[in-house]
């Protein structure tokens, strides 16, 4: 037996306990979609992974949601909100789009340019918001967005632009195992047990089964197809629960706290350094926690999947820990202290790592000297 077929005989027996033949069935899927040549990851393209990998993590879980449509429809008397609701129509019509440019992107790296991708969600987000104006919201419980937010060309700008952001900062987390579906998982299941609808129920489960192959196997990504997928259903999300009154407006920015943090954080960080705001680099939080636990534990696929579970853990889990326990009601504007919380543990822990990473250099430059 080999070390991959270990580790698939690992992930199928907790499949099967957390979700029986379904879920051994979800982890067979993604382990033949692994394998596949087409959509591979280059080592070191997202600056953690050091293997090569898979980018149809996302394609893997529409073909969950999918199969779960088909089934829920052709067996079952339930009709979906998507044929009840003109609202829930397009609004699952702009999440298609955005994941068809995900897709594309995996598949075709680089066939759309990044302003293209870009321009093309603004279109679909602002041309979605502009027919259904009532899901923004008209409240954040801060004066300055409060009166920003009473403009409808304003408030039309800001969800739009903050959709858009959302997205591309979920698709930035997307590089430690465990980050980004750590996230999603712990955003579907406090919206589930919010509302007990069966698409979110589908969408906790192929998380949860991504999140095993992810972390176990370090083979399996997202993708553009499920960064650009799962961002928009969650923006959509709570965007809409914060204009129906379901949640605070911060604490759907608790939730989503990481990436969004770690975009501003990132943003600021290049322009002091007069670089460009979207250039990339390594600087990210879990870049550098990888590259404290990559120093201490020999396997890498260990020190990447503790790195993306130990930050989405400590944000969204907590969250989601918070919610669950009624220590907070959802509607509560004190989620703000908790979002202010992440922001300056980002920060310091952010500022630490680096001077860190920057000792750590130093002393490598200082052997590299001496030897010579």
């Amino acid at each position: 037996m080999t070390k991959m077929d270990a580790k698939l005989l690992i992930m199928c027996i907790l499949a099967m306990v957390s979700f029986g033949l379904g879920g051994v069935g979800a982890v067979l899927l993604m382990a033949l979609l692994s394998s596949l040549a087409v959509a591979a990851d280059s080592a070191n393209k997202h600056g953690i992974s050091s293997s090569e990998s898979s980018r149809l993590g996302g394609l893997a879980i529409v073909i969950m949601v999918m199969l779960y449509v088909v089934g829920l429809s052709f067996f079952s008397p339930y009709t979906s909100g998507v044929i009840r609701s003109q609202l829930n129509y397009y609004m699952w019509m702009t999440i298609v789009f955005c994941t068809l440019l995900g897709l594309l992107e995996d598949f075709r790296p680089d066939f759309l340019t990044p302003l293209f991708r870009l321009l093309a969600k603004f279109f679909g987000f602002g041309l979605f918001f502009w027919y259904w104006p009532e899901i923004i919201p008209v409240q954040m419980g801060l004066p300055l967005i409060d009166f920003m937010l009473s403009n409808e060309l304003a408030a039309w700008s800001i969800v739009t632009i903050f959709c858009i952001g959302f997205i591309n900062a979920f698709n930035m987390a997307d590089g430690a195992n465990g980050l980004a579906p750590g996230i999603a998982a712990a955003s579907f299941a406090l919206f589930f047990i919010h509302y007990g609808r069966p698409i979110e129920g589908i969408l906790l489960f192929a998380l949860s089964m991504f999140l095993i192959f992810n972390l176990i196997s370090g083979l399996f990504f997202l993708g553009d197809t499920g960064s650009y997928g799962l961002g928009a259903i969650i923006a959509l999300y709570g965007v809409r629960g914060v204009a129906d009154g379901d949640f605070s407006p911060w604490l759907m920015a608790s939730l989503l706290a990481y990436p969004c943090i770690d975009l501003i954080f990132s943003i600021l960080r290049r322009l002091k350094a007069g670089a460009s705001p979207f250039s990339p680099d390594n600087h990210h939080l879990h870049n550098l926690l990888h590259g404290y636990f990559k120093t201490r534990i020999r396997s890498k696929v260990i020190a990447n999947s503790l790195t993306g579970l130990t930050i989405s853990t400590a944000t969204s889990g907590l969250v989601l820990l918070v919610y669950i326990g009624e220590w907070l009601p959802p509607t509560s504007h004190h989620w703000l202290y908790l979002f202010l919380t992440f922001s300056a543990g980002y920060g310091l822990h952010n500022e630490y790592w680096l001077s860190e990473n920057d000792k750590v250099q130093s002393y490598n430059f200082l052997n590299i000297i001496q030897s010579r």
